[in-house]
């Protein structure tokens, strides 16, 4: 009866008859137990999915409160977030105060001509520094692309080039805050400001901070509004509402033009111009994150828009408002409050205790700025010790969020040593610091450019990343083209190599001073002499990594 039932007998003796698969029960039991599995499978994927979430969501965010500047490997962050890490990392001290000092050499015209320029190529480098990277491994620092183009030894140059250049950054800030704060304290020696500041860096970036992205995002909030407001109050000068003179357009009828020194003011002023916008091409490796194509597209727009807004507008106004041959421009000295064109701007509007104001911002900008420095500096000295590129011994030892306090101290006492130097001449150590840094904005930019241009040309640099084990950072939205191929690189290439034969042209023939051609061109005589330095350890045997 067990057996056609198919029901399984009782009895100890009797064997378990199979189920009837044809039986309705049978079938609805089979359904069930398929649904069951299918329930449980569903819910463990969901949760390792979860796991899997929260693992990666970990690991993307930054070790280190500054690690989202850093150049190694920055994290992905929204596209908000990217223009306003851009905007922070620029428009500060080098704009506002280097923005008189274009207008100085280049005149209106010249100035805004220069800052025109230097957004463009701001553009045509960030697009080409995105295509190089999208062939890239994901785990390779930008700063070490020259290697995969160019060779070990030109790749090792740039690469010490580039630790150098933030090592020079940080000593521009430490100048600038003994300059800033002699504004407010006069007879303190302003030497005691600068020590002061950089080991207020050292505790900042050893302790980590976690109010950095607080303090960034509220600066650079603060100082958008304070040039929102000085585009605004100039406007209204420029008008006559504000003050007791209406200016118009006279400031480019003034003696000499809106093209003060013609072509070479135009290169003056785009030293200081670069300067103001140099380090935003980071941008693109940030943006090279994003899964989005849209986002990866709008981007470079959205930085180099927020620039051209707020750079061109000020410049502009402030041209209307400020002739170069204002008695304003014969101070000695444009390295605090007194040198910004924009105390000039609320002086003239009668704001008196606008120039304390923008000095508190110009000393909060400097921590900011100097903290940044170091900490790149120091990751990147670290890095190059990992790919022996550096002493072993300056690499960090626990790989973990502490910074190697060798590497620390190397880029310290360098900073210190360079320092140093520039007591030769007190009076204008800020603004041949720019120089120094703007030069080396231009060899970056050229070598982006560059880059781009072999590896689209040259079918052995086209695909540089196929080979390699790693992932690159288009393998979730494709390689990135930039659109301005062939175009866009050429015209960088063509604008740095102008500027610097400009540079030493006005350094060597007008005026000769060997401090100023030393300051000038210095980065491009190390540049060179660090690639026969790197040539030549290579030719002993010794890897280049």
């Amino acid at each position: 009866m067990a057996a056609t039932t198919g029901r399984p007998s009782t009895s100890s003796g009797a064997s378990t008859p199979t189920r009837d698969p044809e039986h309705p029960r049978s079938v609805a039991l089979h359904g069930a137990d398929i649904a069951g599995q299918a329930k449980r499978q569903i819910w463990h994927a969901l949760r390792r999915r979860k796991t899997e979430t929260l693992v990666s969501d970990e690991s993307k965010k930054p070790k280190h409160e500054l690690a989202l500047v850093s150049p190694l490997r920055p994290p992905a962050l929204p596209a908000w977030r990217i223009v306003m890490a851009m905007l922070g990392g620029s428009l500060n001290a080098s704009f506002l105060i280097a923005g008189s000092l274009t207008i100085k050499f280049g005149g209106p015209g010249g100035s805004l001509v220069a800052y025109v320029i230097a957004v463009a190529v701001l553009y045509m480098a960030t697009t080409s520094l995105m295509e190089v990277a999208s062939r890239m491994p994901d785990d390779l620092p930008y700063y070490m692309y020259g290697r995969q183009i160019f060779g070990r030894a030109v790749g090792a140059a740039l690469a010490w080039c580039y630790w150098l250049l933030w090592i020079v950054i940080l000593v521009y800030e430490i100048v600038a805050s003994g300059f800033i704060m002699a504004f407010w304290l006069p007879d303190v020696d302003r030497a005691m400001w600068c020590v002061l500041l950089l080991i207020a860096c050292i505790i900042i970036v050893v302790l980590d901070s976690r109010l950095y992205s607080v303090v960034e995002c509220t600066l650079t909030l603060v100082i958008i509004c304070a040039i929102i407001t000085s585009i605004i109050v100039g406007a209204l000068i420029a008008a006559g509402k504000l003050g007791d003179h209406k200016y118009g357009l006279e400031t480019w009828r003034s003696d000499g033009g809106p093209f003060v020194g013609g072509v070479l003011g135009v290169i003056g002023a785009s030293i200081f111009a670069n300067f103001a916008v140099q380090g935003a091409e980071v941008g693109a490796i940030m943006a090279l994150k994003s899964p989005s194509r849209r986002s990866r597209r709008l981007v470079p727009l959205a930085i180099c828009g927020a620039f051209a807004l707020l750079l061109w507008s000020s410049t502009f106004v402030t041209g209307l408002v400020l002739p170069p041959s204002d008695p304003w421009f014969d101070k000695e000295s444009f390295d605090s409050a007194d040198g910004s064109a924009f105390t000039y701007i609320f002086e003239k509007a009668e704001i008196h205790p606008a120039s304390h104001v923008v000095n508190a911002i110009l000393l909060l900008s400097a921590l900011f700025d100097a903290c940044i420095a170091l900490y790149i500096s120091t990751t990147i000295l670290q890095d190059l010790a990992a790919r022996r590129l550096a002493p072993k011994g300056l690499q960090n030892p626990t790989n973990g969020r502490k910074l190697s306090p060798y590497s620390m101290g190397v880029c310290c006492i360098l900073t210190l040593g360079i320092w140093a130097l520039t007591f030769i001449r007190v009076e204008s150590a800020v603004a041949l610091m720019a120089g120094v840094i703007g030069t080396s904005g231009f060899i970056t930019w050229g070598a982006i450019a560059l880059m781009h241009c072999i590896m689209r040309w040259s079918k052995k640099h086209r695909h540089p990343a196929d080979n390699s084990s790693n992932t690159t950072l288009a393998s979730s939205a494709g390689i990135y083209k930039a659109p301005l191929f062939p175009l866009g690189p050429l015209f960088c290439l063509v604008h740095e190599v102008a500027i610097i034969a400009g540079i030493i042209y006005i350094a060597a023939w007008m005026d000769f001073d060997v401090y100023v051609f030393l300051f000038g061109t210095m980065q491009i005589f190390v540049f060179i002499a660090l690639i026969g330095f790197a040539a030549l350890i290579q030719h002993f045997g010794y890897c280049l990594c």
